[in-house]
């Protein structure tokens, strides 16, 4: 009789863990075909975006096969002068740069902009006005991060140089 009752026992215990293990299989199979899909893809689930220090606000963007296009928008208090744009992303290569991307400045493309308090100006950096002979490329992702430097000067105070780093993260082309 002492066995019986060990017998039973197991047996339930059996079914216990049978009873969770088909679950968890369940959920990982679930799991599995929303990954295989591109549900749970972390590309598809970021936005989005550009971003510029509180100064400049971006307010909108634009990545084709060929250019990165942007809106800024001077909201420091203060007139200023953007003297060159450029950008560096593993999406964009050249001959020198096979995998580390490159730097696009753009001088003579219309530079310098005044960029008075509370306008915008749009600015588009594209192949053929790449210092370098950038290129756009593929990296297999969904979205690219461009790294954006645009050197500027107040135009209250001319001659010193200041950066202003910014972000684009876009689908690629």
């Amino acid at each position: 009789m002492n066995t019986f009752w060990r017998a039973k026992k197991g047996q339930a215990a059996m079914e216990f863990l049978m009873t969770y293990g088909w679950a968890i299989l369940v959920v990982l199979v679930v799991i599995g075909a929303l990954s295989y899909f591109g549900v749970l893809s972390p590309s598809t689930l970021l936005p989005e975006k550009c971003t510029f220090p509180v100064s400049v606000s971006c307010s909108d963007h634009q990545v084709t096969a060929s250019t990165v296009v942007f809106v800024l928008q001077n909201g420091a208090g203060r007139d200023m002068r953007i003297n060159r744009i450029s950008a560096s992303s593993e999406a964009l290569g050249g001959a020198g740069a096979a995998n580390l991307g490159c730097a696009c400045n753009t001088p003579a493309l219309g530079y310098p902009v005044t960029l008075r308090n509370g306008a915008s100006a749009t600015f588009t950096l594209d192949t053929a006005g790449c210092v370098g002979y950038c290129t756009f490329r593929d990296t297999g992702r969904d979205k690219n991060r461009y790294n954006v430097t645009a050197v500027y000067e107040w135009l209250d105070a001319t001659g010193i140089d200041h950066e202003l780093p910014g972000e684009v993260l876009a689908r690629r082309p």
